[in-house]
């Protein structure tokens, strides 16, 4: 007698249940279980399709920003000019105060990183948003890209020469034999400044996020806690994490800019304060972060 194919359904090499047409039917083998496409949705952790847009808005927010500020430019500042030349301002003493003398010019690339990264980092405190720097993916965007602009800035400055003398120590001259010491180690250092970049901002704002949406989660899961914001407290320390970590991503890029422009021997008029200035920065950008 002919085994009954409708009882138990077949199982094909994936593990997936075979649905089996009966007898006097076509044999039709069709999977089970069909493949479900992975949409993204408000709230899930990381979304990488509305990471994507967030930093889109945020970089047409700072596009906007920076048209508006130079349309509103006035010998007497007032207003929005006013604010816009504070900032300004800020910035470029933030940068010259790490990197010397020198570094107004670095200022447009490190204040437009510092805007980016605050941007990025306080928009996920809006409702329906999150932070584009809580994805692992653009913060190591802008790792990579600020080690690119630290190398191009190390070879313009010293030459293809004074760029790879620069991984053979300070006192390569006087100690040539430190070579084969410093040289290795100094390459690995440089080589994993863009990952410490990316995986600090992301550690931080992502942590932050989670433990936004866990406290969030906890006041609506009950009628009589939905109104309660735990989270409030929380939104309030993250104004001051955004900062912090904008500070510390733009600080530490001086810093590498600083340590490709500066060297004992060409810089030793410059005075004691531009020798340890990158020296106390980075100090100060670890303790804080």
């Amino acid at each position: 007698m002919p085994q009954d194919l409708t009882r138990k359904p077949a199982e094909s090499f994936t593990g997936k249940p075979l649905m089996i047409a009966q007898e006097g039917e076509p044999k039709k083998v069709t999977e089970g279980t069909e493949a479900k496409e992975h949409k993204g949705e408000i709230g899930t952790i990381p979304d990488a399709h509305l990471l994507l847009n967030n930093a889109y808005l945020v970089t047409g927010l700072l596009v906007l920003f920076a048209v508006v500020a130079g349309k509103s430019l006035r010998k007497i500042p007032r207003g929005f000019s006013n604010f816009a030349e504070f900032v300004a301002e800020s910035l470029n003493s933030f940068t010259v105060g790490i990197i010397g003398p020198d570094g107004e010019k670095y200022t447009p690339i490190i204040g437009t990183i510092f805007l980016y990264i605050l941007a990025c980092n306080l928009i996920g405190l809006i409702p329906v948003f999150h932070s584009p720097t809580s994805n692992i993916s653009l913060t190591l965007a802008l790792g990579l890209f600020t080690f690119a602009m630290v190398q191009y800035v190390g070879v313009k400055n010293n030459g293809l020469g004074g760029y790879v003398v620069h991984f053979m120590g300070p006192k390569f001259g006087k100690f040539p034999a430190m070579f084969f010491l410093m040289f290795p180690v100094e390459v690995i250092s440089e080589l994993v400044r863009p990952l410490t970049l990316a995986i600090r901002l992301f550690g931080n704002i992502f942590g932050e996020d989670v433990i936004l949406f866990a406290l969030a989660g906890l006041g609506a899961a009950s009628q009589l806690t939905r109104f309660i914001p735990f989270h409030a407290p929380v939104m309030l320390l993250s104004l001051l994490t955004a900062l912090v970590q904008a500070m510390v991503f733009s600080t530490l890029a001086c810093i590498y800019i600083s340590l490709v422009s500066h060297h004992d021997d060409d810089h030793a008029g410059h005075g004691e304060h531009n020798a340890d200035a990158p020296h106390d920065a980075a100090a100060h950008a670890t303790h804080t972060s």
